[in-house]
């Protein structure tokens, strides 16, 4: 033990010396005001005398001592007696401390799964508050196992509206969607199931006169599956070409790509659209839409009144999220989703189970 005293103006200097010599875990054991010895000590004001001491013999704990004055007995017996009273304090406060923290480790071990599962969920771009409202109701030790794994993906699903006769608005289906989503592609895909596969009869329309090469697609998949296409260019030929097609078991209408930041555009779509009642309009998004994106597509299109929704291109992306999100936040049915170019084939109604699947596949 060191054991030093120290002349000082007043604490704060004393402090300063105590811990420029003895280091942060000396105690201050004794102070006392006294006059310096001599003629010059009788007229200058009292110093102040503070007596610190360190114990050199044992590891320095964890925890610094703060110096704070305390006067005590100045004798060796008294100074280590009241050392040892400080040490047994900081040894308790250090061991509440080590308590603490390891209740917070096993706390925060707890939520490891938890936590792990929402960053899985994020990660795939579904947004944090419909990750809550997914998870809602689990409990911690649910987070894991097949009987999780199936209860979540029935969670996912409840957030899919399935395409039912009563949400069937009509025969004559509209697709509207941004440039380069595969609009036309999947009108193709559609009327060649309906047609080869299910023996109806189709009509298809084109209005999207304004890509080059777009009549001429429609136009040759129509010749491969055996139906009529017919070449509008105003609302009134579209009506038209509708009330000629009425008849038949389904007529299909392909569009031309509209930004969705383009009001205008959106707009003039609408004109040639409520030229004919009842029309089922199906909005058709890429996956690989950023999140925000596709969020402010869906809210772009909502002046054409569209009831279904459909997603392409689920081949090209890992991240499906999105879709979880337009199905929650729209409340509309995903009727169909795509995942190549082929045609007919890479083509498959959108079933809950079935986009749950793909959506957390990878998560769960």
């Amino acid at each position: 033990m060191k054991i030093k005293r120290y002349l000082a103006r007043n604490m704060k200097e004393a402090c300063d010396l105590i811990r420029n010599d003895l280091g942060p875990d000396a105690v201050i054991v004794s102070s006392q005001k006294i006059r310096e010895r001599g003629i010059k000590g009788f007229f200058s004001p009292r110093k102040l005398e503070v007596t610190a001491a360190v114990d050199e013999t044992e590891e320095k704990e964890s925890i610094k001592v703060s110096i704070k004055p305390q006067v005590k007995d100045s004798e060796d017996g008294g100074l280590k007696q009241e050392l040892w009273q400080i040490k047994e304090l900081l040894k308790k406060v250090t061991e509440k401390d080590l308590a603490l923290s390891k209740k917070e480790n096993e706390n925060n071990d707890e939520s490891y799964n938890l936590k792990k599962l929402k960053k899985a969920l994020t990660d795939i771009e579904i947004q944090p508050d419909i990750v809550e409202v997914l998870l809602q109701d689990f409990k911690e030790e649910d987070y894991q196992g097949e009987a999780f794994k199936e209860k979540l993906l029935k969670r996912a699903a409840s957030f899919i509206k399935p395409v039912t006769r009563s949400n069937q608005k009509s025969n004559i289906l509209a697709f509207v969607g941004p440039p380069g989503v595969g609009k036309t592609t999947t009108l193709a895909k559609l009327g060649a199931h309906f047609s080869l596969f299910n023996g109806l009869d189709i009509g298809l329309i084109t209005i999207d006169t304004y890509r080059i090469g777009a009549v001429q697609q429609l136009q040759t998949y129509g010749d491969i599956i055996g139906v009529s296409v017919d070449v509008v260019m105003t609302p009134g030929e579209f009506k038209r070409a509708v009330e000629k097609n009425r008849k038949k078991d389904l007529v299909l209408i392909d569009t031309a790509g509209r930004p969705s930041k383009s009001a205008s555009q959106i707009s003039e779509l609408k004109v040639y659209l409520q030229a004919v009642e009842p029309i089922d309009i199906y909005l058709v998004l890429s996956s690989e839409t950023k999140d925000r994106d596709m969020m402010r597509m869906l809210n772009d299109f909502k002046m054409l009144n569209y009831s279904k929704l459909i997603f392409t291109k689920i081949d090209e992306t890992e991240a499906l999220g999105s879709i979880l999100n337009a199905a929650y936040i729209t409340g509309l049915p995903i009727a169909y989703i795509t995942n190549g170019q082929s045609v007919p084939d890479d083509i498959d109604a959108g079933s809950p189970e079935l986009l749950a699947e793909l959506i957390l596949g990878d998560v769960v």
